[in-house]
């Protein structure tokens, strides 16, 4: 360092000084309102000189005048002091808790020490870095007992991390005295190391002259890439804050002693006494005083902030947008338990991404997790997949660091019992710095644990969820999964996210075998919509909803009602927080019934929290339970707590008291109490199975307690399963070799009946409905004997993206012009599709626009119609099948009856008919009529007859019973259909895309124009209607000429035939529903509206409606 920095670092302890006084100016005039101040400790600005820019700063919120000279400016302080919107936090952390991490300057923690174990987790990240960065850490001298302090020191003891653990040493705890009671300072005298580490002592009230100290220390961590601790006393001269009077526990002769360890006065002496004239000094202050001073009018200018009613880094689209759902092939033979699914999550995660890292207790080879979840990893990746200390505290501390340092950390965590453990760093650090950093920095940590019951063996400490304590965080999402599908997508996603999250897996499931419960082992593919529920089962009569281990229980009590009648849609949940409140609403208010079932307790769980979402915002009245663990601890002992957990007797029981049904249960005991079963027992909670290795009894034999049945080999470890009690084998239910179930029956023994414990056996359950009532669901629907009025709302419509002028198809027809082309079909341009694009996918669009511009879901569509003729490569499924498989995965699964036609292009109009007849005995339901077409690939691009014509559309259009009239545009009057049979030699669509459409134009112009004018003519004579009366017709946008040809025809006022063919070209069944959305924009309708339409069969048909006020 050279000799003109001494006057540089006594700038910025000036510096920090005024601005001290300055935030006590602001605050006692009530335009700040709280102050911490740095006075006594300016001198820990003596390490600036020595840090490079690639070194990191955890800093105590007194370092005011290091986080200067680090490059804070004085405008930030005062903007944080008076909680602008432009301060590093957006005023939402307290003065002097800054953070910038343009310059490695980490945010403040609120919870003193917090800072140590996230130091440790960024030492490991810049440890092997090529310039040897290292961390500062800062520290008070009562903060230094704080437990995760010394676990930081210790971890950086133990894997020799470059941290500098700089400690304020000013004696004082707010108002406790430390001397004495400090891991340096002990009752009997200071010590010059700790955990090893050696301790220097540092007068930082004369900082200045304790420089080369500093620079010493420095260049040990730099060099040796090893810890130090820098113990730097110094005398506090002010209160600990402006809530604070220092008098009150610091008698006047202290007081008055403590003046004279000014750091400034010393410092002032030192630069004397080295050769600094006082007109340097007295220069240097003013200048650092004069652009405090200036910095006040900037920052009160300072804007107010917005309130921010989120706390979490938005959303991403790949993770938000429901299409992007993938949860695997189901139909792949080659499958994934959940354990080995996410285990190659987290292998496909580290080879792809050079900055995942995996830390935790016995996650290394050769153990790779208790569950085994990391067998492997850790031989493939040195390195990166790491065991930790025996601490889940320094375990998420360490994982906050690493990702503060770029890194992508997954915190494993045994047992979720264990997290109360950690929960300081998950709650007051990683949740909160996306959001107390004004997304400054980011967290992107995956907390990674095993929940559950369920399984013998376990208890209070092995056993619970625990998801609501952790739901409760803002910043924080929470999974549980329920197969292996599930985990891998929503652990991809979690990583996709770069949000904090918490993911509890069921430690039952991790081997459950069934296809439903695995998934395909393309798992690097797969992935979950974030805050997306699962309808596993579609229902109509009741909902049940649960997560990780009890949608089983949902399940089977599904079917257990289905054996009456009941249809009980089943939820998901999957993601805890945020979680899917509009999948829930929409199957609440269908059903009219809900039941929750979660592991966790009763009081305050996430089921409460769904209870009052559906309450508060259902628009009908749901009946609303929960079945959940009671207010306790989940016991060892099995039988006590299956009692205490949800099961499928007490859901069962609950969905039979809602659906009011009778419910007996019927006990199935054996007949022969001397016949005891001996069953099928794992090694491991996670085991669903075992393999019998070897059977060591053979029938007739006599066995004791304690005796050696079979070898069996596990998930986990091989093991034994002994004899229960003494007795003869008589029927041994197991093979060598077999895969026998956990829980299934292994032998059976002959023994004494006094010998036989009284064990839980399972009861038959026993419902039927009550006499005299029917077994109909509550939603069926009762025909009204009067003939009831059907409406429609405002068509909407998505064409092809790629837009395709005539220019762009004239070179295949080198003696026509645009001019003639625009003369025989009025046609300027058409919309074909662009690459990726479909019909379906268009189709799905459009509903999605139809259906939210109605606010509307899924769950309001009673049937789906889809009018195509030209469906993209499938005859079946149908394409209504597909828009609705799509629509699916945007929100939630639907059983709603969905079928095509086809009447070429007045396909429209025969979907109206359908539609209408639906609805008139089902006024409070709801069709969405779709049209689809893919016509562009079916031209021939040298058929002059075809070649302009055609073009790619989907539309979709929402017709209402009379119950939701209320929601229309039109009210549908009258509609004719007919047909005039042809072999399709005059026009036809082959099934073969490449064949190309066939079209003779010539004869179809003549039998076009007359058969659309007469569908008019005679859906105006059922209606009793002149045409006259028509104020607007909306004809199938065939051709411009067969248009006018039809105005002319019908004797129609010019400008009442509407056409758009111009800009889209002909696009069969989409035509008519895009022409009448444009209409409609245009303020071009009136009272009655006419649409007609005629095609391929040959088909024809026409509509009256009359436009709603």
């Amino acid at each position: 360092m050279q000799q003109a920095d001494l006057l540089s670092l006594y700038s910025f302890m000036i510096a920090s000084r005024e601005s001290d006084i300055v935030e006590a100016e602001l605050v006692n005039s009530g335009e700040a309102n709280f102050l911490a101040s740095s006075k006594g400790h300016e001198g820990s600005v003596i390490i600036a000189p020595f840090l490079q820019k690639s070194d990191w700063l955890h800093c105590h919120y007194r370092d005011k005048a290091l986080m200067l000279a680090r490059g804070i400016s004085n405008e930030m302080f005062l903007y944080s002091a008076l909680c602008k919107a432009e301060s590093h936090s957006a005023g939402r952390q307290m003065v002097s808790h800054m953070s910038a991490p343009e310059l490695n300057v980490l945010s403040l923690v609120g919870p003193v020490g917090n800072n140590a174990l996230q130091a440790t987790g960024i030492a490991y990240a810049i440890k092997e870095e090529s310039d040897n960065p290292l961390i500062y850490c800062s520290v008070g001298d009562g903060t230094s007992q704080q437990g995760e302090v010394l676990e930081a020191i210790a971890e950086a003891k133990r894997s020799n991390l470059p941290v500098l653990f700089f400690i304020h040493n000013n004696n004082l705890a707010i108002s406790t005295r430390t001397e004495g009671k400090t891991f340096f300072s002990r009752p009997d005298g200071f010590v010059d190391s700790f955990y090893d580490i050696p301790i220097t002592y540092i007068n930082g009230s004369n900082a200045l002259a304790e420089v080369a100290k500093a620079e010493t220390v420095i260049k040990e961590i730099r060099t040796n890439r090893t810890p130090q601790i820098i113990v730097f006393n110094v005398d506090r001269l002010d209160n600990h804050s402006n809530a604070d009077d220092q008098r009150l526990y610091r008698d006047d002769a202290e007081l008055e002693l403590s003046q004279d360890q000014d750091p400034l006065n010393l410092a002032q002496k030192y630069l004397l006494e080295n050769g600094f004239s006082i007109e340097e000094i007295e220069t240097a202050k003013k200048q650092a005083i004069k652009q405090v001073r200036d910095s006040i009018d900037v920052a009160r200018a300072g804007t107010d902030p917005v309130s921010e009613f989120g706390a979490e880094l938005p959303l991403n689209e790949a993770v938000k947008n429901p299409r992007n759902e993938y949860r695997g092939d189901f139909n792949s033979e080659e499958r994934f338990t959940m354990l080995e699914a996410m285990r190659q999550v987290f292998n496909e995660q580290l080879a792809n991404d050079p900055n995942v890292c995996l830390l935790g207790e016995d996650i290394e080879d050769g153990k790779g997790d208790v569950f085994g979840i990391t067998r492997g990893l850790s031989t493939k990746y040195p390195g990166r997949v790491i065991n930790s200390a025996l601490s889940e505290s320094t375990i998420a501390g360490m994982a906050t660091g690493l990702a503060l340092a770029g890194k992508k950390p997954v915190a494993f965590i045994q047992f979720a019992d264990f997290l109360p453990i950690a929960y300081n760093q998950i709650m007051a650090e990683m949740a909160t710095m996306y959001w107390r950093t004004n997304g400054g920095w980011q967290c992107p940590v995956i907390v990674f644990a095993a929940c559950g019951a369920y399984r013998p063996g376990l208890g209070p400490f092995h056993s619970q969820t625990n998801e609501a304590t952790f739901a409760h965080i803002p910043g924080l999402d929470v999974y549980m999964p329920s197969n292996a599908a599930d985990a891998a997508g929503m652990l991809n996603a979690a990583f996709k996210s770069g949000r904090p999250s918490l993911f509890l897996y069921p430690k039952k499931l991790l081997n459950n075998g069934s296809n439903e419960d695995t998934t395909s082992k393309d798992v690097a593919k797969q992935l979950v919509t974030i805050s997306k529920a699962r309808i596993v089962k579609t229902g109509k009569d009741l909902t049940l909803v649960g997560w990780g281990n009890t949608v089983s229980l949902c399940l089977q009590v599904a079917e257990a009602l289905e054996q009456v009648g009941s249809e009980v849609e089943v939820i998901d949940l999957r993601t805890i927080k945020p979680y899917d409140k509009q999948t829930l609403l929409m199957s609440a208010e269908k059903t009219g019934k809900l039941i929750v079932s979660h592991e966790d307790n009763l009081t305050c769980g996430v089921g409460g929290d769904i209870l009052a979402t559906i309450a508060e915002y259902a628009k009908k009245p749901v009946k609303l339970r929960r079945v959940t663990r009671g207010d306790t601890y989940v016991p060892c002992n099995f039988p006590n707590q299956l009692d205490v957990l949800p099961s499928f007797e007490k859901i069962l029981t609950a969905s039979a008291e809602l659906l009011d049904l009778n419910l007996e249960w019927q006990s199935e005991e054996s007949e022969d109490k001397s016949l005891l079963t001996v069953e099928v027992i794992g090694t491991s909670p996670s085991d669903e199975s075992v393999q019998i290795n070897e059977i060591h009894v053979k029938i007739g034999d006599e066995v004791n307690s304690g005796d050696v049945l079979v070898d069996v080999e596990a998930s986990k470890s091989a093991g034994e399963i002994l004899a229960p009690c003494k007795g003869i084998v008589e029927e041994i239910c197991v093979e060598v070799g077999e895969k026998a179930m956990v829980g299934g029956a292994l032998l059976k023994l002959r023994i004494n009946e006094n010998l036989v414990k009284a064990t839980n056996k399972p009861k038959k359950p026993i419902l039927s409905r009550k006499i005299g009532e029917s077994a109909a669901s509550d939603t069926q629907y009762v025909a009204r004997s009067k003939t009831t009025i059907v409406g429609m709302t405002k068509p909407y419509f998505k064409t092809g993206s790629r837009v395709v002028t005539n220019e762009e198809l004239l070179p295949n027809f080198p003696e026509f012009t645009n001019d003639d082309l625009i003369q025989r079909t009025g046609i300027h341009q058409r919309c074909w599709f662009a690459e990726g694009e479909t019909a379906v996918g268009l189709a799905t669009d459009a509903a999605c626009e139809a259906l939210e511009a109605n606010k509307l879901g899924l769950h309001n569509i009673d049937l789906i119609i889809c009018a195509t003729c030209s469906p993209e490569q499938l005859q079946s499924p149908s394409v209504s099948c597909l828009v609705l498989n799509e629509l699916n995965k945007i929100y939630g699964e639907q059983n709603i009856p969905a079928y095509d036609i086809n009447a070429a292009c007045s396909g429209y109009i025969y979907a109206l008919q359908l539609a209408q007849d639906f609805l008139r005995t089902r006024p409070q339901s709801r069709v969405l009529l779709i049209t689809a077409e893919a016509l562009s690939q079916r031209i021939k691009p040298d058929d002059f007859e075809t070649a302009f014509l055609f073009a790619d559309a989907a539309t979709a259009t929402i017709i209402c019973g009379e119950d939701n009239l209320d929601e229309c545009m039109a009210e549908l009057n009258q509609i004719y259909i007919g047909s005039d049979a042809e072999d399709g030699s005059i026009l036809n669509i082959p099934t073969d895309t490449s064949a190309g459409i066939t079209m003779q134009g010539k004869k179809l112009f003549s039998v076009a124009v007359k058969t659309m004018s007469m569908a008019i003519h005679k859906c105006c004579q059922l209606a009793n209607r002149d045409v006259g009366s028509i104020n607007l017709v909306v004809p199938h946008q065939a051709n411009q000429r067969i248009l006018s040809a039809v105005e002319s025809r019908l004797k129609l006022p010019h400008g009442i035939m509407f056409s758009n063919i111009a800009n889209y070209g002909n696009t069969s069944s989409c035509t008519i529903p895009i022409a009448l959305s444009e209409a409609l924009a245009e303020n071009k309708h009136q009272k009655q509206i006419a649409l007609c339409a005629f095609g391929a069969g040959f088909t024809a048909g026409a509509a009256l409606l009359t436009q709603r006020a």
